[in-house]
């Protein structure tokens, strides 16, 4: 028999966050259907009575598992036991609904409690709806001079937009991933390719490193929701996807660099076995890292090796406009203090800029990122006299040339985070066919996970013909990667190889 969202017993198999996700989906369009049924029907009425019992038939499991549940806003999420639930677009409505009623109400959650009835949830609810009714702490004392039992009001809530809660639960199994599917509404993050993660972040960047927006409040928790998804990629070992398809255009380059380097230093802190907090942070400091760009690009018209000498002052001038412009248009607090660092220090250290006294260390979360820019940056460069390299070149340029600049744990966990041959790279294999990359392997780097798309006399493959590897068998081997010059007509640059993996 297959299993259905009234099965919860499957849902069982699944780590203990993301069986709360699932929860949460159902518990926020079971609150929003509630108050769209109260609003229609009396409280003694049988439509509403019913709508109450299955209200309860949706916070039952979630207390067999925790013993509580407490659903909570903060900023433009939903959080339930401290997990961030996901939102995709037929659940959209209902976590808007939810928000609102919790923003008319001047309250910042419910708590439901084990044992609660579906009279108490009748109870709460009628105070709800009342019309002018009591609002913030007046709700709170109206509802507990009600006396009602396993159901409360929370006004305040502090909550880890990270989703630390359940941290070191395991990402889930190919088995428990199918097993998700089955589930209406899915996760989101389990229907988001890396491309459309991609793609999603680099239109959320564009909307929050607009010179208009950074002049300004620069709000991080907006920047904490254009990070999420990567983070929630990386989780579930997703293979991070570099977009390189907008970087002709300057404007469209400061975008897409951005969402790169978050996507590569998320990647890194993973490796790292960063928790999600300190993740969220990395990530949010990756994305914001050159926003200080912004105040001196009008300054700059030369490639980087025709500067001037004003020009090359301008360039070397942005980690401090970066920091400045952060300290000016955001609160103060541990995230935005990591991102002033993160700006003022991804090209400091062991002859960078802005020079610091010789005992300065920068902080663990800037060289992550200083290694994620430079890795990016060697891909995308429009210098015509240095122009950009392949994902693997840049691996060779970073572990050689430019080892000096970086520590050497953080060049490992780079190569073990994208492998030797990133997504998207091209690769000779030893029967002469060309594959694209789809995915590092982690049980052995030299063998990736590859689609072999062109024949060995260089005839692009019909679709049903590409075969993939995953990963390439002990059998089989890459005889080199391609550079750039030598990718095929046809095929393109890295960017390509990344769409087809995608």
């Amino acid at each position: 028999m297959s299993p259905t969202p009234q099965q919860p017993q499957q849902g069982a198999a699944l780590p203990p966050d993301e069986r709360i996700r699932l929860y949460g989906i159902k518990l926020m369009t079971a609150i929003a259907a509630t108050m769209r049924v109260g609003r229609a029907y009396h409280a003694q009425n049988q439509v509403f009575l019913s709508q109450l019992e299955n209200l309860l038939d949706t916070v039952r499991p979630i207390l067999q598992q925790s013993g509580e549940a407490v659903l909570v806003a903060h900023d433009s999420d939903l959080y339930l036991n401290g997990v961030r639930i996901p939102v995709n677009k037929s659940s959209f409505v209902f976590q808007k609904t939810v928000i609102e009623l919790f923003t008319r109400l001047a309250i910042s959650g419910i708590r439901f409690e084990d044992g609660v009835a579906a009279s108490e949830l009748g109870r709460l609810f009628a105070v709800f709806l009342a019309v002018d009714g009591p609002t913030g702490r007046e709700l709170l004392t109206a509802a507990e001079a009600a006396a009602i039992q396993g159901a409360t009001v929370i006004l305040h809530a502090s909550i880890d937009p990270s989703g630390t809660s359940g941290a070191d639960a395991p990402p889930p199994t190919e088995q428990q991933l199918a097993e998700m599917q089955l589930y209406e509404p899915r996760i989101e993050a389990l229907e988001v390719t890396g491309r459309r993660r991609q793609s999603q972040a680099v239109q959320g960047a564009r909307l929050l490193l607009m010179p208009t927006s950074l002049q300004t409040t620069l709000e991080v928790r907006h920047a904490k929701r254009v990070v999420q998804p990567l983070v929630e990629g990386v989780s579930l070992s997703e293979p991070v996807v570099v977009g390189l398809s907008t970087l002709s255009q300057r404007d469209e380059y400061t975008y897409a660099h951005a969402v790169n380097v978050c996507g590569i230093a998320v990647a890194i802190g993973h490796f790292l076995n960063l928790d999600r907090r300190a993740l969220s942070d990395l990530g949010v400091a990756a994305l914001l890292h050159d926003v200080g760009k912004q105040a001196v690009q009008g300054k700059i018209t030369n490639d980087l090796e025709s500067f001037t000498a004003e020009e090359r002052e301008a360039a070397e001038r942005h980690p401090i406009e970066g920091a400045k412009l952060l300290a000016r248009s955001t609160s103060l607090n541990p995230t935005t203090l990591n991102c002033l660092r993160v700006a003022l220090e991804h090209h400091a250290g062991r002859g960078g800029y802005p020079a610091f006294p010789p005992a300065w260390r920068p902080s663990i979360l800037s060289q992550i990122v200083a290694v994620a820019d430079c890795f990016i940056s060697l891909q995308s460069r429009l210098s015509k006299a240095a122009p950009p390299v392949s994902p693997t070149e840049a691996l060779g340029i970073m572990l050689g040339p430019m080892a000096h600049r970086f520590e050497p744990a953080l060049l490992w966990a780079l190569v073990r985070s994208v492998g030797y041959y990133p997504a998207g790279q091209l690769v000779v294999l030893d029967d002469g066919y060309i594959a694209t990359a789809l995915a590092p392997n982690a049980d052995d780097p030299a063998r990736p996970h590859v689609r072999v798309i062109l024949s060995a006399i260089g005839v692009r493959l019909a679709q049903d013909k590409q075969v993939e590897y995953r990963p390439l068998p002990p059998e089989r081997r890459v005889l080199r990667a391609l550079k750039i010059a030598e990718y095929p007509e046809g095929i393109g640059n890295s960017e390509d190889g990344a769409q087809q993996a995608a």
